[in-house]
C-alpha cells in the first residue's frame, strides 16, 4: 500500500549486479574447463607418439675383433669360441631373437657352401654395399634338374649374381651375400687385403632379414 511520506525502495540495480557477476564467474568456468581438456589430450598424444617409436629403435652393440668391426643388437652374444686361425665367428640372438645367427667367415671361405636366400653386395674399399634385396626362397625361381636333385644343389642367379641354391633343405632360411665377383675381398685400412663370407640364418616362425641388411651395412674391415 502506497502511504503519503513514504517513499518505495526499488531492488532492480542490485539485481542487475548480481547478475553480471554470475555471467561473468559461468563465463570464467568455461573458459577454465576448455584449457584443462586442452592441454589433457596434447599430454595423451605425445605421450603415445614417443613409445610407439622407442619400440621400433631396440638398442645396439658394436662388435670389434681383429681384423674387422660391426653392429648388432645389443641383446645378442658370441655362439662360438673365438677360432684361433680365425675361419668363422658367431653370435646368436637371445630371447624372441635366439633362433636367429650370423657366421662370418674370413680368409678360409667355406667351399661350395649353398643358400636358400642372397642378398647382393658390392666391395666398397673396406666396406660392404648392399644393391638390392634379400631373393625369394630360390627355389621358386630355379629349375631343378636331374642332377640338382643328387648333389642337393643348383646353380642360381639374383640381381645378376651367381650363387649356389640349396634345394635339398629348401624350407630352410639361410642368406648369404654375393657380388659380382667372388670371393668378396675387402681391405682394410691396418689389416690389409682379406676374403669375406657373411651368413645370416633366421629359424624364427617370422623371419626378419632386417638384421642381416643392418650387420652387412655396418660391416667392415679394420
Amino acid at each position: 500500500m502506497y502511504r503519503i511520506g513514504h517513499q518505495i525502495k526499488h531492488h532492480y540495480r542490485l539485481y542487475i549486479i548480481i547478475g553480471v557477476v554470475l555471467l561473468g564467474l559461468i563465463v570464467v568456468g568455461v573458459m577454465i574447463a576448455l584449457q584443462d581438456l586442452q592441454s589433457n589430450t596434447v599430454l595423451n598424444q605425445s605421450k603415445a607418439h614417443s613409445q610407439y617409436y622407442s619400440a621400433n629403435n631396440p638398442s645396439t652393440q658394436t662388435i670389434k675383433e681383429h681384423d674387422f668391426s660391426f653392429t648388432l643388437p645389443s641383446n645378442w652374444h658370441s655362439a662360438t669360441n673365438v677360432n684361433p686361425v680365425g675361419e668363422v665367428y658367431s653370435w646368436q640372438g637371445t630371447g624372441d631373437d635366439s633362433t636367429r645367427r650370423i657366421d662370418v667367415y674370413i680368409d678360409r671361405l667355406p667351399q661350395g657352401m649353398a643358400f636358400n636366400r642372397l642378398l647382393p653386395v658390392e666391395i666398397n674399399g673396406d666396406q660392404l654395399e648392399v644393391i638390392g634385396s634379400v631373393s625369394d626362397n630360390c627355389t621358386t625361381f630355379t629349375t631343378p634338374t636331374a642332377q640338382s636333385a643328387q648333389n642337393g644343389t643348383i646353380a642360381a642367379k639374383w640381381d645378376g649374381v651367381n650363387f649356389l641354391c640349396d634345394t635339398a633343405n629348401y624350407e630352410r632360411d639361410v642368406v648369404g651375400i654375393g657380388a659380382a665377383t667372388n670371393p668378396i675381398t675387402l681391405t682394410g685400412l691396418t689389416s690389409g687385403a682379406h676374403n669375406v663370407l657373411l651368413v645370416y640364418t633366421d629359424n624364427n616362425y617370422t623371419p626378419d632379414y632386417s638384421f642381416f641388411t643392418s650387420i652387412v651395412e655396418s660391416f667392415h674391415l679394420l
